[in-house]
């Protein structure tokens, strides 16, 4: 987890103006964008139908680059995440990072993504990224997936063998780590499957010298489109005690550092007393998401609100239509945020929305 005490506190102190008095008199521009290169995968995961998404034509760097370089809402973009499917898959990934952070003048952090299936490759690919990102100081976080150890993973990966060839890619990034600067960890969707695995994976990473972080699996008809595999993965009544027994955990861990112990104290809340999220997101206020069919997003978990191929538009114009902003300060803020259980990005808004998270560590509430 990125700590408060290494926070930028330039840009820790203007986000929490815009957080806390810009946004209360205009639309703030995106700073965090996600951008999805492609929806093939070479998963089979339980939790998730992106693989089974029938593939269309995905934009090349020229493609993006189209709606890209005429645009000035891209010249606020600070955070930008390079996602799939599976992102590896791209023969052009490295080509598309170097234009983007050519492109955007304002990124200080890539943020990537990968199942950990092709070693060889996501190596070779994460070296060259890390080549073009560090002439211009922008710093790699980069999460593997990995949702148990051994038959577990491949279980829930769909991927007979998965395991090993992640330990691969960790072993190899851990190697690439000690001739370059960047952040590694691993990603565990917890769910009924693996769900009394979880905190014994956490000390598996720690004596890897892996960070682990954990993500309650959701269920969404945009993007993964999983909404069909609630019935297999999410939690029996009988998860429940061990459910909230596991996010107790997490939040009691609470330090000036730790500010995901503020999140998981909200998760508790959430499943146990069914009461309305509180945890801060960037998504609702800054957040901008574009596929690689055009589909543009405000944030992954909520619909899309237009195609930049399709609609004549240019994303300015959709991120900015009154309609939009109108959905967004009303539906997707009253109605999809109090309910969801997302942390991503939720360390960016605590940073900036600090206030309930000084009384949450003085009181634990």
């Amino acid at each position: 987890m990125h700590k408060l005490a290494s926070a930028d506190w330039g840009r820790l102190i203007n986000g929490a103006f815009d957080y806390n008095i810009r946004s209360h008199f205009g639309v703030l521009p995106p700073k965090l964008l996600q951008l999805i290169s492609n929806y093939r995968c070479n998963a089979r995961c339980a939790m998730c139908n992106i693989w089974q998404i029938p593939h269309k034509h995905e934009m090349s760097v020229d493609g993006f680059a189209a709606i890209i370089d005429p645009d000035p809402i891209f010249d606020s973009i600070e955070d930008l995440t390079v996602a799939g499917g599976e992102a590896s898959l791209r023969a052009d990934l490295v080509a598309l990072v170097d234009y983007l952070v050519d492109r955007l003048p304002t990124v200080h952090t890539l943020s990537m993504v990968s199942n950990g299936f092709l070693p060889k490759r996501i190596l070779t690919q994460t070296e060259a990224i890390l080549r073009l990102l560090e002439p211009k100081g922008i710093k790699l976080s980069m999460s593997v997936s990995v949702d148990g150890v051994g038959a577990l993973h491949d279980q829930v990966r769909g991927i007979p063998g998965g395991f090993d060839n992640v330990m691969e890619t960790l072993t190899g990034l851990q190697t690439l780590q000690k001739q370059h600067d960047f952040w590694l960890g691993v990603g565990y969707v917890v769910m009924h499957q693996n769900l009394r695995h979880a905190l014994e994976f956490r000390e598996w990473g720690r004596a890897r010298n892996l960070d682990v972080g954990f993500q309650i699996v959701a269920f969404h008809e945009s993007y993964v489109g999983n909404v069909d595999r609630q019935d297999d993965v999410d939690f029996r009544p009988e998860d429940k005690a061990d459910l909230i027994a596991f996010m107790e955990q997490l939040a009691s861990e609470r330090s000036l550092g730790n500010l995901a112990a503020f999140y998981w104290n909200d998760m508790v809340r959430m499943y146990r007393d069914g009461a309305p999220r509180v945890t801060p997101c960037p998504y609702n206020l800054e957040g901008l998401a574009l596929d690689c069919y055009g589909d543009v997003y405000y944030c992954l978990s909520t619909p899309k609100i237009g195609n930049v191929l399709q609609d004549g538009r240019s994303v300015s114009e959709i991120y900015y239509a009154p309609e939009n902003l109108s959905y967004r300060s009303g539906k997707m803020r009253n109605k999809i945020c109090p309910v969801c259980n997302s942390g991503c990005g939720t360390e960016i808004a605590i940073k900036k929305d600090v206030k309930e998270y000084l009384q949450f560590l003085a009181t634990g509430r």
